[in-house]
């Protein structure tokens, strides 16, 4: 067969099985892309459980690849890698290691050796824990130089995000965590759904949140941060979609936390959820207020929502994509001017804001014609 008539083929690494921000983005391209011209297929790194999406992945005719978790067992890890592009590799134009650090490279070493064309490390994250250790430390900076001689292409979601990663003097590329704007369009009948569905009443004042129970979300200052609300409007609630994944402290500190404040009847915890967009709907307004971030996607979906959306101020001005809707708040602050500021300011007419989203750059079809030319002239 003429080579030229077969798809670009790329492998891309980085799902889990949470529906976090990293495999929401993967997955808003893999259901755009013209499979004619670009094929995603994944690698599942920690084999025990699927990745997210693995039966959508599936039906489209897409593989996912397995190794075995490298914290369980390295050596087998590394060896079912080797194994893996060995027998797969001639297959691929494109290796891709969308990451939140750089501690981990090896794919894209390995990519290398086994003569992959297009090797892609793409930044998700603007921060990391404080608290990491000297071994943790050496092997970033090794992985630093290592990624100069692996990697042909660096990606970020933001400015932010590639800095922290790459540093100023490594060139890359901002691909935006864009979404299908029109899905997430304010409508007030599935919000009146929602509500229901959730026992709410018309007076309810709901503040929404969508995060892994992680060091990096802080719930403790945001559980804290309702509680002001809640002592101010005795109708509000808390949605808190999201799960754990492996270390469950933040999610069992978060229950005690609830428990500890008597809002129990106040805070709802979701778990992962397939109707995100939907209980969007819902809420009136999404609070965030990470320690850090690259360019959190569920901030887009919110702005997308017409949401009023109060982010920390360490998360980058670079989500700031509708005029009205963003305020960045200082951390140092106390929890009673939190409260008063997401209370004052979220009295908005809800909108349809898809128009500056695509202004600013976060419509899908934009963006996945951008990085479809990008694989496309690789193939050239």
């Amino acid at each position: 067969m003429n080579q030229d008539l077969l798809p670009v083929k790329v492998l891309q690494i980085g799902m889990t099985r949470n529906i976090g921000g990293l495999e929401t983005y993967l997955m808003q391209q893999f259901d755009h892309l013209d499979r004619n011209k670009v094929v995603y297929d994944f690698v599942n790194i920690t084999n025990e459980y699927d990745i997210v999406f693995a039966d959508k992945i599936r039906k489209a005719g897409s593989k996912i690849f397995g190794v075995c978790s490298r914290h369980k067992n390295p050596l087998k890890h590394y060896w079912q890698w080797i194994k893996l592009l060995r027998k797969e590799s001639k297959n691929y134009k494109a290796i891709v290691l969308n990451t939140n650090s750089l501690e981990y490279i090896f794919p894209l070493f390995l990519g290398k050796i086994m003569g992959i064309p297009v090797r892609i490390i793409h930044s998700h994250n603007g921060g990391f824990e404080n608290k990491i250790g000297q071994i943790r430390r050496a092997l970033i900076s090794f992985n630093r130089i290592l990624m100069k001689w692996s990697v042909t292409d660096y990606f970020a979601c933001s400015n932010l995000a590639g800095q922290w990663m790459f540093g100023n003097t490594q060139p890359f590329t901002v691909i935006h965590n864009a979404i299908n704007t029109k899905d997430l369009v304010f409508n007030d009948k599935v919000r009146q759904i929602k509500r229901s569905e959730l026992k709410f009443d018309d007076e309810d004042f709901v503040v929404g949140h969508v995060g892994r129970f992680v060091y990096q979300k802080d719930h403790e200052f945001l559980i804290d941060v309702f509680n002001e609300v809640h002592n101010k409007r005795v109708e509000a609630k808390l949605l808190l979609i999201g799960d754990y994944v492996g270390d469950d402290t933040y999610y069992k500190k978060a229950l005690e936390q609830v428990k500890r404040l008597n809002l129990e009847e106040s805070v709802l915890f979701l778990g992962i959820r397939h109707d995100v967009a939907e209980l969007m709907q819902a809420m009136d307004c999404f609070v965030m207020p990470s320690r850090f971030e690259g360019l959190t996607v569920v901030g887009v979906e919110a702005q997308a929502c017409g949401l009023p959306c109060f982010f920390s101020d360490n998360i980058t001005k670079e989500l700031k994509l509708v005029d009205g809707l963003c305020y960045f708040i200082d951390k140092k602050l106390e929890k009673k001017t939190w409260a008063d500021i997401i209370l004052k300011k979220s009295a908005v007419t809800r909108r349809d804001t898809s128009k500056d989203l695509s202004l600013a750059g976060y419509d899908i079809d934009t963006e996945v014609n951008k990085i479809m030319s990008f694989y496309l002239k690789e193939k050239n």
